[in-house]
């Protein structure tokens, strides 16, 4: 398989790129110096940009070519009460995690039966107090990813959108670390993988 790992420099994208070694692998991320370093340790092709910028996403998922599977492990987490929480941080949190799917989506070139695979969040654990900027850009993503794969079956390809629980990354360290009980990221990515390239796919895997 042709893979694209975004966000590889992440605690999750990392696992996953690792549990992915044995294929053809493009990895991508903003730290250009830790995306080098990953990808000569497991023979990678490096991809450095930044997702948000619609110039630098069209030129490096044009530079990774046909795609058999493309994972999107790109994101920030933040907290706020809503009477606190800045236009900047809102914007933040929906350029993250939606923008970067949308240019994802429309700049790659997936082959006929190929996966995309985007990471929402179980409702219950991100509408709480605080979370409301990150709730809706989950919530943002999801609506999108239902909308755009009614299009994107007509081209063979499948959009698969992963609920996962708390996974401990370090997306928590501006938060004071992961919560309690929180998946160690190989094993969140290994129960990924299991269920995104089962057959037939399937549109939603919940964790």
């Amino acid at each position: 398989m042709r893979v694209l790992v975004l966000g590889a420099t992440g605690g999750l994208g990392s696992a996953l790129a690792h549990l992915l070694r044995e294929h053809t692998l493009f990895l991508s991320g903003r730290r250009s110096l830790p995306l080098r370093e990953l990808a000569e340790a497991l023979g990678g092709t490096p991809l450095p940009g930044d997702l948000t910028d619609a110039i630098e996403a069209k030129a490096l998922l044009e530079e990774a070519g046909p795609l058999d599977l493309l994972l999107h492990a790109v994101g920030v987490a933040g907290r706020a009460p809503v009477r606190e929480t800045s236009r900047e941080l809102l914007e933040g949190m929906l350029s993250a995690h939606l923008l970067t799917a949308h240019h994802a989506l429309r700049y790659a070139r997936l082959q006929q039966g190929g996966r995309a695979v985007f990471f929402g969040a179980y409702p219950t654990y991100v509408r709480v107090p605080g979370f409301a900027a990150y709730a809706a850009a989950k919530g943002a993503l999801e609506a999108y990813l239902e909308a755009a794969r009614k299009e994107l079956r007509r081209e063979g390809v499948h959009l698969i959108l992963v609920r996962l629980p708390a996974v401990a990354t370090g997306l928590w360290a501006p938060l004071g670390g992961p919560p309690k009980g929180a998946l160690p990221p190989e094993e969140a990515a290994r129960k990924v993988l299991e269920g995104v390239l089962a057959e037939p796919p399937p549109e939603v895997l919940e964790v």
